[in-house]
Protein backbone atom coordinates (compact mmCIF):
# COMPACT_ATOMS: atom_id res chain seq x y z
CA UNK A 1 0.00 0.00 0.00
CA UNK A 2 1.56 3.38 -1.21
CA UNK A 3 1.03 6.53 1.07
CA UNK A 4 1.65 10.38 -0.50
CA UNK A 5 3.89 12.25 1.65
CA UNK A 6 5.66 15.59 1.47
CA UNK A 7 9.48 15.02 1.22
CA UNK A 8 11.83 17.63 3.02
CA UNK A 9 15.12 16.93 1.17
CA UNK A 10 17.27 18.95 3.45
CA UNK A 11 16.35 21.84 5.88
CA UNK A 12 19.18 24.07 6.73
CA UNK A 13 19.29 27.14 8.63
CA UNK A 14 22.67 29.85 8.85
CA UNK A 15 24.36 29.80 11.75
CA UNK A 16 23.83 33.45 12.63
CA UNK A 17 20.14 32.79 13.30
CA UNK A 18 19.98 29.52 14.61
CA UNK A 19 17.87 28.72 17.73
CA UNK A 20 15.60 31.36 16.48
CA UNK A 21 12.25 29.35 15.95
CA UNK A 22 12.96 29.37 11.87
CA UNK A 23 13.30 25.65 12.39
CA UNK A 24 10.36 25.02 13.70
CA UNK A 25 8.71 27.92 11.29
CA UNK A 26 9.39 26.35 8.71
CA UNK A 27 8.50 22.89 9.91
CA UNK A 28 4.99 23.92 10.48
CA UNK A 29 4.43 25.67 6.92
CA UNK A 30 5.52 22.13 5.82
CA UNK A 31 2.86 20.55 7.67
CA UNK A 32 0.12 23.44 7.08
CA UNK A 33 1.08 22.59 3.15
CA UNK A 34 0.77 18.82 3.29
CA UNK A 35 -2.33 19.25 5.33
CA UNK A 36 -4.14 21.77 3.00
CA UNK A 37 -3.54 19.09 0.01
CA UNK A 38 -4.63 16.25 1.75
CA UNK A 39 -1.00 14.48 2.04
CA UNK A 40 -1.20 12.53 5.56
CA UNK A 41 2.89 12.01 5.96
CA UNK A 42 6.13 14.04 5.85
CA UNK A 43 9.27 12.17 4.93
CA UNK A 44 12.43 13.92 5.38
CA UNK A 45 16.11 12.76 5.90
CA UNK A 46 18.99 14.25 7.60
CA UNK A 47 23.15 13.18 7.90
CA UNK A 48 23.47 10.30 10.44
CA UNK A 49 26.37 12.86 12.21
CA UNK A 50 23.99 15.78 12.92
CA UNK A 51 23.05 15.06 16.43
CA UNK A 52 21.14 18.33 16.35
CA UNK A 53 18.86 17.58 13.37
CA UNK A 54 18.19 14.40 15.12
CA UNK A 55 17.27 16.09 18.19
CA UNK A 56 15.23 18.76 16.18
CA UNK A 57 13.00 16.45 14.42
CA UNK A 58 12.48 14.19 17.19
CA UNK A 59 11.12 17.23 19.36
CA UNK A 60 9.20 18.17 15.83
CA UNK A 61 7.26 14.51 16.76
CA UNK A 62 9.24 12.55 13.92
CA UNK A 63 10.47 9.07 14.55
CA UNK A 64 12.44 6.90 12.40
CA UNK A 65 11.14 4.09 10.29
CA UNK A 66 13.92 3.45 7.96
CA UNK A 67 17.91 3.61 7.75
CA UNK A 68 19.55 4.11 4.62
CA UNK A 69 23.04 2.38 3.82
CA UNK A 70 25.95 3.22 1.40
CA UNK A 71 29.04 1.02 0.41
CA UNK A 72 32.07 2.86 -1.83
CA UNK A 73 33.57 0.42 -4.07
CA UNK A 74 36.20 2.82 -5.37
Amino acid sequence: MSTQSVYVHQLSIIKEVQRKGLGTLLMDKVCEFALEHGIPKIDLDYWIDNEHAERFYQKQGFKKYREFLYKDLT
